[in-house]
């Protein structure tokens, strides 16, 4: 069953991929193969790797397979290429892609145009450079947006509440005297005098 289900969505997606190319073979609006690219991106690999899969796709648009490969390679080329330099678009990957999906991709682009594998070097060279430099823009944008969730994270943590150690002495102990004390320093005065009065007193009578 679970087989079935998956024969299925291949299905699918190669339908997709070959209604993308039988768009693209009538020139059909930039953005519409951006938009489209992306949810075909494996399929289209596929056309270009396995000449079962351009066989199957070349049945359902009933064009050669040499212009369904040629197709294929095109709207890969268009993506890389893209006219706003998005790195996830030239990878062919949605802005949420994981990690592991990230360098899954990249890898094999790599290999798909690696210089080795081509009669035209220069071209394939130029290609592998701008497939690193799109891995090294979504790596980057991926560090970045990570700091920042994790700051926002960060700012968005409750703030402990302090609590304060209970005094050995109460604060108002230390102060609650004081508004006696000229009355405890008249008072000494006071005894003072009279204790000097007293002895001069008796100094005097002696």
């Amino acid at each position: 069953m679970v087989q079935t289900f998956k024969n299925e969505d291949r299905k699918l997606e190669m339908l997709v991929t070959a209604g993308l190319i039988q768009r693209c073979a009538e020139r059909c609006p930039v953005d519409e193969i951006y938009k489209r690219g992306i949810r075909c991106y494996e399929v289209l690999l596929d056309v270009i790797e396995k000449p079962e899969v351009t066989r199957k796709v070349a049945e359902f648009t009933k064009k050669s397979e040499e212009t369904i490969k040629n197709t294929a390679l095109k709207i890969v080329n268009q993506l890389l290429f893209n006219k706003g330099n998005d790195p996830f678009l030239s990878l062919g990957l949605p802005d949420d892609a994981e990690d592991s999906e990230i360098k899954k991709r990249w890898k094999r682009l790599l290999m798909l145009y690696h210089p080795d594998r081509a009669f035209n070097r220069k071209g394939y060279e130029e290609i592998s450079k701008k497939i690193n430099q799109a891995y090294g823009e979504v790596i980057e944008l991926k560090e970045k947006n990570s700091h920042k969730e994790k700051a926002i994270g960060e700012r968005r943590k409750p703030v402990p509440v302090r609590t304060r150690l209970p005094q050995k002495y109460p604060r108002a102990v230390h102060f609650r005297y004081l508004k006696h004390l000229p009355t405890f320093i008249l008072f000494a005065v006071i005894c003072i005098a009279i204790v000097t009065i007293f002895f001069f007193v008796i100094y005097k009578i002696v």
